[in-house]
């Protein structure tokens, strides 16, 4: 009679090798001798690839029912309508209490209440620990009397890219974008000491690295710095000539769509449901830039929320939709005064470019969740 437990781990590893990450994690689940060998073979730290997958969406982390160490997260497969209960190595007590910031490639992003930033993949435990973040000597103004009071809560959204030009076989590469509440905007590379202040006095919606250069957006602005320049000094361009067409209360995201820049207007007045989106895409010229308006994005699907947004081929996918654009909530004001949304109202959902229709998720969005990429890590 074969005994599993015992099957040699070169020859398991050999075998689980043929398969994508949620196998291999199913996999190691058989039994502790196998969960030793697989887990073990699994690279410690995911690497960014540029074809993104369908996310799940992260929706908690509580303690491992097998090892009160260890976290059990659980995880939304949009393609299948299933729930992921996975067993992960990382530190409960770590993640205990963490705001959640925003997830790109195998990575999530949180805050502790110490204020310290964390990168973490929860499939594999790998675990980044940035610098900590200050504001200059001597700054003065909203957001210095914010991080008095609720520093850890100042940090809206993490945004996780990649520096351009630079390898992509570790964690080297990653470049942080971070922004704060009521103001700011923050840089930090791999492997730098200390966090760059990019803007201490403008509130911006979104960031993204995009052709070499970090692109933020407001609600009537989009600034752009080179990352090659030592001075960092940002161009600054007007979108005022779109703006009549967006609701009073709105946000912007951008999206990096083929070798395209997209910006997508979210309404965000109360009740709405988001379902007034617009896309627009940005064509540069000697003069100036233009917002052209998008009605179709073809068999793609988009993803906005905490961190980064992202697009996604939907071909050969049963579950999620092509040419429609997937949301969560992400309404800053409610953690910063510390309740969650009324359970009437969760600004998660999807919508239909074409049909101009609106539906909201199936599973239970509150507290507001956040996109993964799983895959890139096999």
């Amino acid at each position: 009679m074969v005994v599993w437990a015992d099957i040699p781990s070169d020859l398991l590893n050999s075998i689980s090798n043929r398969f994508d990450i949620v196998s291999r994690l199913r996999l190691s689940t058989v039994c502790t001798s196998w969960a030793s060998a697989i887990r073990c073979d699994l690279p410690a730290l995911p690497s960014f690839h540029p074809d993104q997958p369908i996310p799940w969406l992260f929706v908690r982390v509580e303690p491992s029912t097998s090892n009160p160490d260890h976290s059990d997260f659980t995880f939304y497969n949009l393609n299948t309508s299933t729930l992921y209960c996975i067993p992960s190595p990382t530190p409960y007590p770590l993640v205990h209490g963490a705001r959640w910031l925003g997830s790109n490639n195998g990575w999530l992003a949180f805050i502790s209440q110490q204020h310290q930033f964390h990168l973490i993949s929860p499939l594999t435990g790998a675990h980044l620990l940035l610098p900590s973040i200050k504001l200059p000597d001597g700054f003065q103004g909203v957001l210095a009397d914010y991080w008095v009071m609720v520093a850890w809560k100042t940090c809206m959204k993490v945004i996780l890219c990649q520096e351009p030009d630079r390898s992509s076989a570790s964690h080297s590469g990653i470049l942080v974008l971070a922004l704060f509440w009521p103001h700011g905007l923050a840089m930090w590379k791999d492997s730098g000491k200390k966090w760059t202040w990019l803007n201490l006095k403008t509130r911006y919606n979104d960031a993204i690295v995009y052709d070499g250069k970090i692109y933020a957006v407001g609600h009537e602005f989009l600034h752009c710095w080179e990352l090659t320049s030592s001075s960092l000094r940002a161009s600054i361009w007007n979108i005022l000539t779109i703006s009549n067409r967006m609701p009073k209360h709105h946000a912007n995201y951008l999206v990096e769509f083929g070798d395209k820049l997209l910006m997508i207007c979210r309404n965000k007045e109360w009740g709405s449901h988001s379902h007034r989106m617009s896309v627009y895409e940005l064509t540069f010229y000697q003069s100036g830039i233009h917002w052209r308006n998008v009605e179709s994005i073809g068999d793609h699907t988009m993803f906005l929320g905490k961190g980064y947004s992202s697009v996604a081929s939907t071909i050969g996918l049963d579950g999620a939709q092509g040419n429609c654009i997937y949301y969560v909530d992400d309404d800053y004001f409610y953690c910063l005064i510390g309740v969650q949304p009324p359970h009437s109202f969760n600004d998660s959902g999807v919508q239909n470019l074409k049909k101009k229709t609106y539906e909201k998720f199936s599973v239970d969005n509150s507290p507001p969740a956040t996109w993964f990429w799983p895959c890139d890590v096999k």
